[in-house]
């Protein structure tokens, strides 16, 4: 099955003028914002870089090949992108970057010219750090929290040094930091967003949903989820959405990598499965039925949890797993009863929808065969 990086040889040497943009440009510049620019050897110029010269920097730079900085399949397409006629002389600039523990929120945003008179403003979805994740948890009870304030005044300040129309995009907590800076940057801002693209990223408690900022910018957010939806389902999404088929199994279809791809679309179903609307209205019923400070409690305690590895990411916890392991059961065994019960049946919760899903994929090969 097509994949984004057969994209690159059906569209890689059009420019914008011949194909017009289009929402798998739209993932490939929310994956983009992924690429650990921070972690250079050399700080970024504040003048914009083509992606062509960025990309023949990055792949020679030796600090991104340290501590694991690469992920899943970004080189490959770094590389693709600067080889091709499409992406090369777009430019690049105003890229940011913040890991704040204290206010745990992980950040990270730039700015694609795209050549055409537009701007997409790229916003990173959760990388690999503890404190990524612990924002991720935030956002389920919390709304602002600091990331989505710092993508509100990321997107003022780039349309200020911007000229022209703006595209606003990211995966995961980037497609929701997409879509609460095209809610509420400043009125003059908003009028010149033509489109937001969430890629499989969470909604908003309905407070924010009835705000008439919402309102204006709704009609333009383009939601895309794959047929396994966890995170894209969580909160509340009025925009509807476009399910793309997955070639990856369970949680594995968050990943980008994994989306079919037909020409200048993704190949679309008509619903999620049955596993992602039980997960969906059985979290949405447990977090409903949980005081904000229960809630509270229990994300903090997650964290807790998880920083009590003295690992700062995911891979690290991976690589050392039976430590993982042992502070774990540690950890959970401290908890207070009603705080490890709903730990306990988070657990059973994920382990339920995982064997649906896998009854489905049995029963769908079944009828294909």
């Amino acid at each position: 099955m097509a994949d984004i990086f057969d994209y690159f040889v059906w569209r890689g040497d059009l420019a914008l003028a011949q194909a017009p943009f289009n929402e798998v440009d739209g993932m490939i510049l929310a994956r983009f914002a992924y690429i650990p620019f921070e972690h250079f050897s050399r700080r970024l110029p504040e003048q914009p870089v083509s992606v062509r010269e960025l990309a023949r920097a990055a792949l020679d730079d030796g600090a991104l090949e340290e501590g694991q900085r690469w992920k899943l399949r970004d080189r490959e397409l770094l590389e693709k992108m600067g080889a091709s006629a499409r992406f090369g002389d777009m430019q690049v600039c105003r890229h940011t970057s913040r890991l704040d523990e204290q206010l745990q929120t992980q950040f990270s945003a730039l700015t694609v010219l795209l050549g055409d008179g537009r701007a997409f403003l790229a916003y990173r979805g959760t990388d690999n750090t503890v404190v990524g994740w612990k924002e991720d948890l935030n956002m389920s009870y919390l709304c602002p929290i600091p990331g989505q304030e710092m993508a509100v005044e990321y997107a003022n300040d780039a349309a200020e040094k911007t000229g022209g129309r703006l595209i606003l995009g990211g995966h995961s907590k980037g497609g929701n930091l997409a879509m609460y800076a095209g809610a509420f940057c400043r009125p003059e801002v908003q009028e010149r967003i033509d489109a937001v693209y969430n890629f499989d990223g969470p909604g908003f408690f309905d407070r924010i949903l009835d705000r008439q900022e919402y309102g204006r910018i709704s009609g333009r957010i383009l939601t895309f989820v794959p047929q396994f939806s966890v995170v894209g389902m969580l909160l509340n999404h009025p925009e509807g959405h476009t399910v793309v088929h997955s070639t990856e199994k369970g949680l594995g279809q968050h990943d980008l990598y994994s989306w079919e791809v037909r020409g200048p679309r993704f190949a679309s179903l008509e619903t999620v499965t049955g596993g992602s609307r039980f997960v969906d209205s059985t979290i949405k019923d447990w977090i409903e039925d949980m005081t904000p400070e229960q809630f509270e409690q229990f994300t903090d305690t997650v964290y807790t949890l998880l920083t009590d590895t003295k690992m700062t990411t995911m891979h690290e916890m991976k690589e050392n797993w039976f430590d993982t392991a042992v502070s774990f059961v540690r950890t959970v065994a401290g908890m207070e009863d009603q705080t490890r019960a709903a730990a306990l049946e988070t657990l059973k919760l994920l382990a339920k929808s995982l064997t649906r899903e896998a009854r489905e994929e049995a029963r769908e090969a079944l009828q294909n065969a």
